[in-house]
């Protein structure tokens, strides 16, 4: 009796162990890509789910998705099908080394992202909206050229890890806070940065090609390049302005 009763939970143990693993797994996609939910698009087969980590080796088009956490390969891109506009939701951390962008000349794609952002690679989908509850990082090693970066939760704020550069961004704060490093720097290129705060230590930021702002708020930064400004820019003592 006691040899069938181990037996029963060693049984029990491996099946929850095997279910779990089904709920929150990695999942790779082909190199060959295809639609997100094909499952002939994935290595094993399986269409990833809300739980699923996802790691894009090829052209995969969203047709409506959700995952953990995403990262899109060298070799990978990201795109929404060709039909209409769709949107991939996803829970964690994005890490992008590859392509994310709109199908070309034809629709867009549009993003959620409740954790950080990585980008090592080309990021230009029409709208990336920042829903994360708690404090998201951003880590740029290329510049970020989507169409517009919401935060549309601004009880929390936005850390960045590196220098960032945004390309014809339109940055929507509602209310949150761009937190620079000792000495960071922002860069914008173009387009505008509403609504918020950007606080640092000894930081820069630095408009271009008629970038402006409004509605901004400057603690601890310097103001440098060609500044345009709106309307209610809100400069600190301690901040410094040095125009072109």
């Amino acid at each position: 009796m006691r040899k069938k009763n181990v037996a029963v939970i060693l049984s029990l143990v491996l099946f929850l162990a095997f279910s779990y693993s089904n709920v929150k797994g990695q999942i790779h996609s082909t190199t060959g890509g295809g639609s997100w939910n094909d499952t002939l698009t994935w290595v094993n087969w399986k269409i990833p789910g809300p739980g699923d980590d996802v790691v894009i080796e090829g052209r995969v088009d969203v047709t409506g998705a959700e995952c953990n956490n995403l990262v899109v390969n060298p070799n990978g891109i990201l795109q929404n099908r060709s039909y209409t506009n769709y949107t991939i939701k996803v829970h964690g951390t994005v890490t992008n080394n590859g392509v994310i962008r709109n199908f070309p000349d034809w629709y867009n794609l549009y993003m959620t992202v409740g954790g950080d952002i990585i980008n090592n690679g080309e990021w230009s989908n029409q709208y990336t909206y920042l829903t994360g509850d708690q404090d998201q990082t951003l880590a740029f090693t290329k510049e970020f050229s989507g169409y517009r970066l919401e935060d549309i939760n601004p009880q929390s704020g936005l850390i960045a890890n590196t220098d960032l550069h945004f390309k014809n961004t339109k940055i929507d704060l509602n209310g949150s806070t761009i937190r620079l490093g000792q000495g960071g720097k922002l860069y914008l290129y173009g387009e505008w940065l509403f609504n918020g705060q950007i606080v640092g230590t000894n930081s820069e930021v630095y408009l271009f090609e008629n970038a402006f702002m409004e509605r901004i708020m400057l603690d601890n930064v310097s103001l440098k390049g060609i500044i345009n400004v709106f309307s209610s820019v809100v400069i600190e003592e301690e901040n410094v302005i040095e125009g072109l």
